[in-house]
């Protein structure tokens, strides 16, 4: 029968501890860098968009005159 080993079972819990750490850490820094990247593509599609109308803005000065 296999004996049950303490030392052992507590380094495979504090190793999967530092990992649910580690991971939870990671999770966190992905979740700001996606963030940052929303506001980045929201101003660019703002911007974009201002673009665009001036685009049309014009068009229809031009099929006017």
């Amino acid at each position: 029968m296999h004996q049950f080993d303490i030392a052992q079972f507590e380094d495979r819990v504090e190793q999967l501890l530092k990992d649910y750490r580690q991971l939870l850490s990671d999770h966190r820094a992905l979740q700001a860098a996606h963030e940052t990247e929303q506001q980045r593509n929201r101003e660019v599609r703002e911007r974009l968009n201002g673009v665009i109308e001036r685009i049309r803005a014009l068009e229809a000065e031009a099929d006017s005159a």
